[in-house]
């Protein structure tokens, strides 16, 4: 619950800041902010699949402030069929992720025939994961962590319209749980909606 109360109050200083901004100084507005989303995979613990969710700023045409925050999970079992002396047994993980850094686009002329936008990125934040291992007939073990991360890598927009976009990432993420690093890949697939013109 208390992650969850962090999102919003992270979203809710994002959206007020351009409206506070805009009455001292002009080149900040509403139309600065940028809202996108899609579908995240990340590597480890037999491979997360789930829902990306960002929010960003833009200062100019090629440099904006991002956040992004990954809900992944997934249940696997030990065996196929469970045929063994210990039974079936089951691991169950859910991590999350709240990411925020600078997304710089590189302006290219070659690409830009194609309407690609592409871009580089790093990121920090905390990364939350809970794993759960169920075995039948005993009781079910589970342990969860907290911990500081980092992420960079970079992708590619698609430019659909002015306002649209489809966007495709690839990061190294870094996490640090369990007094321990472990590094996975982060694959987003999505959409953007920038509420300025990109075009």
């Amino acid at each position: 619950m208390k992650s969850v109360f962090s999102l919003f109050l992270f979203i809710f200083v994002v959206l007020s800041t351009p409206v506070i901004c805009q009455s001292k100084q002009s080149a900040f507005s509403t139309s600065n902010l940028e809202l996108s989303g899609g579908w995240v995979h990340s590597t480890g613990n037999s491979g997360l699949d789930g829902f990306n969710l960002g929010a960003s700023l833009w200062f100019n045409k090629r440099v904006s402030i991002a956040f992004d925050y990954d809900h992944a999970g997934d249940t696997s079992t030990l065996g196929n069929f469970g045929l063994t002396s210990a039974g079936l047994i089951s691991v169950k993980s859910h991590m999350q992720n709240w990411l925020i850094g600078p997304r710089v686009f590189f302006p290219t002329k070659r690409v830009k025939r194609f309407d690609l936008d592409p871009f580089g990125e790093f990121q920090f934040g905390g990364t939350y994961l809970n794993q759960k291992i169920s075995q039948a007939g005993a009781a079910s073990m589970s342990a969860s962590d907290s911990a500081y991360s980092w992420m960079l890598g970079g992708g590619a927009d698609y430019v659909l319209s002015p306002h649209w976009a489809a966007r495709g990432n690839l990061d190294l993420l870094r996490t640090h749980l369990s007094d321990m690093g472990q590094t996975r890949l982060r694959f987003v697939l999505g959409v953007a909606y920038t509420f300025a013109s990109r075009k």
